[in-house]
């Protein structure tokens, strides 16, 4: 008889012990927050070639030369830093692009690519895509890390942008990260 009992209780315990885990997923205490939302983006003008500054990248052997223009920077209220850049070959071809970045989520996505006659076309996608570290593309990568981004992906101001694209020396060790 005692054995039964026995038995009886290491059942009810084991019937206990397995009904916690289901009983936990029920009273989940996450809360999501807001659903983020892309903020109006305002092209901006063309940029005039003796404003932009010319940036830094990390990459061996890269083929281009990258230049900011430091008018079109902002950091819109959705959190995404935008930004002009112009991509020039080694024999002088280039690409404007305007462009912005979420720190939060490593994503870029382009707005508009410039033109012959130095104005802006509106992109056809409207799709934000992963930044890559490596490829011919890698500027967006070094400008979230070094210039756009603070180590726990939070944008740095426009003020603290614009120092560290204009005096890179200070930031020696590239302090985003």
């Amino acid at each position: 008889m005692n054995k039964n009992i026995l038995y009886y209780f290491a059942f009810l315990c084991s019937g206990l012990l397995l009904s916690a885990p289901l009983s936990a997923e029920e009273y989940d205490d996450y809360i999501e927050g807001p659903k983020w939302k892309e903020a109006t983006v305002t092209i901006p003008s063309f940029p005039v070639r003796d404003d932009v500054i010319k940036i830094e990248v990390d990459s061996v052997d890269m083929p281009f030369s990258f230049y900011v223009d430091p008018r079109s920077l902002s950091i819109g209220d959705d959190g995404v830093s935008r930004y002009t850049i112009i991509i020039e070959s080694h024999s002088g071809a280039s690409n404007v692009m305007y462009e912005g970045i979420r720190c939060d989520t490593n994503e870029y996505r382009t707005y508009a690519y410039g033109t012959h006659d130095g104005k802006f076309s509106k992109a056809l996608s409207e799709s934000w895509n992963k930044i890559s570290s490596s490829g011919a593309m890698a500027h967006r990568y070094n400008l979230k890390r070094y210039y756009l981004c603070s180590a726990i992906d939070r944008p740095f101001s426009v003020s603290e942008t614009l120092q560290r694209i204009r005096y890179p020396e200070e930031f020696s060790n590239r302090g985003g990260w």
